[in-house]
């Protein structure tokens, strides 16, 4: 088994003592949204459509808005409840409320989903920060999806999707929202036991970084002969006269 190498990389800081974050850093790299038109662009630039991103992680934040800018963050723990974001709001004085997209008046509080993304080959990051209805819906079925994937298939399990979108009804018709099409799954890192075997040198163009790819779990129909103590499946009911029981029926 590899054990983890302590060098200049692994080591790097550059933080200040004194300072939470260094200077010039934040909680978005490489700014992703996902646009009425329903493109995905990075730092104002289209993504392609057919591009791979490795679902690293997903915070949420709840934030103070103000003249556009945030001015008060506060990170959420992994199962943390989000606050009473309409409290918080009903708090802060009417005159100190801004304009919102649907040209209401809205609070400065805000919930947002952030969900970081990779690049396997070139290592860009992407954060996708989110406070839509859309969005939410989009980040939460990626989240069931891994979270799902790896109580069937074990854990260090990440999905690697493409960006795309769907048809999400509203009460003005409907719209195009983002959605994350998970094209396979990959572990990171080294398991248990497991040794990771270096990447080739890079070469021009630069080869795609191998990605370990995972079997979807099996069908339903399966799941009795991989777990051990099962009492064989129950054989189809008899039936009289060619007729069906009622609970057969039923």
């Amino acid at each position: 088994m590899l054990s983890a190498v302590v060098d200049g990389f692994a080591g790097y800081e550059d933080g200040i003592e004194g300072h939470d974050r260094p200077e010039g850093t934040g909680l978005i790299h490489g700014l992703t949204k996902f646009t009425n038109e329903a493109k995905w662009v990075r730092d104002d630039e289209e993504i392609a459509s057919d591009l791979e991103l490795i679902a690293a992680d997903v915070v949420r934040v709840v934030q103070r808005w103000e003249d556009g800018k945030p001015i008060e963050t506060c990170i959420l723990e992994p199962g943390e409840k989000f606050p009473d974001i309409k409290a918080l709001n009903d708090a802060v004085p009417r005159e100190d409320w801004s304009e919102g997209p649907d040209g209401h008046p809205r609070g400065p509080w805000q919930a947002q989903h952030i969900l970081y993304l990779v690049d396997p080959v070139t290592m860009d990051r992407y954060s996708y920060p989110t406070g839509t209805t859309g969005g939410g819906i989009a980040i939460r079925e990626l989240v069931d999806k891994i979270t799902l994937m790896r109580m069937t298939r074990g854990p260090n399990l990440y999905a690697v999707v493409t960006l795309s979108d769907t048809f999400m009804k509203t009460k003005w018709g409907g719209r195009q929202r983002p959605h994350f099409n998970i094209v396979k799954w990959t572990r990171l890192g080294a398991q248990a036991g497991e040794e990771v075997a270096a990447l080739p040198a890079p070469t021009t163009p630069a080869p795609a970084a191998t990605l370990v790819p995972v079997q979807e779990p099996p069908a339903a129909k399966d799941f009795n002969d991989d777990l051990p103590g099962l009492a064989a499946p129950l054989k189809e009911p008899a039936k009289a006269n060619g007729k069906r029981s009622k609970s057969e029926a039923a």
